[in-house]
């Protein structure tokens, strides 16, 4: 259960960070800001990293609550990029 909790944890974050981040970089690249984009990119892969990881174990497994919650915690990550202005 632990584990489980711990999982979602940092599913949702990751999730919504690499939606979050995925977004700001395409302002940014808009921008012209290249250092700014090379950060947020390293953002988003690491962010991706976590998320697909832990997303996809739970799908192969059958887990399908921590599934749900990637899915949902892309949706927030879009919501939170437009009332977020960076």
């Amino acid at each position: 259960m632990i584990e489980q909790i711990l999982q979602i944890t940092a599913v949702s974050i990751s999730q919504m960070a690499l939606i979050f981040f995925k977004h700001v970089n395409v302002r940014v690249i808009v921008a012209k800001q290249v250092g700014r984009s090379m950060f947020y990119t390293l953002l988003i892969q690491g962010s991706w990293l976590i998320s697909s990881a832990i997303g996809i174990n739970a799908l192969m497994k059958g887990d399908y609550i921590i599934v749900a919650f990637y899915l949902a915690a892309g949706v927030v990550g879009t919501y939170l990029n437009f009332k977020i202005k960076v």
